[in-house]
């Protein structure tokens, strides 16, 4: 009990931290499925790029559902921050802050890692980024076997190995892959896999 207590007050700070991020790209609100998408994003890209690493979204367990990944977490926390008030939700299903105050914790790796899959879905926009996500080939596999289990986000998932598959070919377009941050790997990876894996996918 405790330690589902623990990681309800995680998931509130990672909600709260994501509505405080998205304003940098001039947003006001999500809609619920939204971060679930991001969040889940934030857990694939982060085993992406950090493969030696513990993944520092864990705690979320994602599995398949009609408008996307889905999180029991995730969806207990969104409860929680509307009853408290943290949250408001208007009549079309748009999410916001609240007028009450709420200090998240200073939790800067994870900060940081949701400040850059902002930066990505602002560049790219929600509807490019879900189609990232409903191409994935765990989550199309999920869909069509109409699967309970939980979307893997291990460095063995089917997500992960098809965005190692095109790293080497992505790096030969860069001179030096240590010179650049991993906001400006991921953006650049990105614009590669879109150009040239979605687009594919979708003809």
């Amino acid at each position: 009990m405790q330690e589902t207590t623990k990681e309800l007050f995680r998931a509130n700070n990672d909600i709260i931290g994501l509505m405080q991020l998205i304003k940098n790209i001039g947003w006001s609100s999500m809609r619920e499925q939204s971060i679930h998408r991001t969040l889940y994003l934030s857990k694939v890209l982060f085993t992406f790029a950090h493969e030696k690493e513990s993944n520092l979204f864990n705690e979320y367990h994602f599995s398949v559902s009609i408008s996307g990944p889905y999180s029991e977490l995730i969806s207990r926390s969104i409860l929680f921050l509307k009853v408290s008030e943290n949250l408001t939700e208007d009549n079309e299903g748009n999410i916001s802050l609240g007028n009450t105050e709420y200090q998240v914790s200073d939790d800067l790796n994870k900060i940081n890692w949701l400040k850059i899959v902002i930066y990505i879905l602002g560049l790219y926009g929600e509807n490019k980024i879900f189609s990232f996500t409903i191409n994935d080939p765990l989550y199309k596999e999920a869909v069509e076997t109409n699967s309970q289990k939980e979307l893997d986000a291990s460095p063995e998932n089917k997500t992960v190995k098809v965005l190692n598959e095109f790293k080497s070919a992505f790096e030969e377009t860069l001179d030096n892959v240590s010179n650049i941050s991993k906001e400006e790997y991921l953006e650049l990876y990105f614009e590669y896999i879109f150009s040239k894996i979605i687009i594919t996918r979708e003809k």
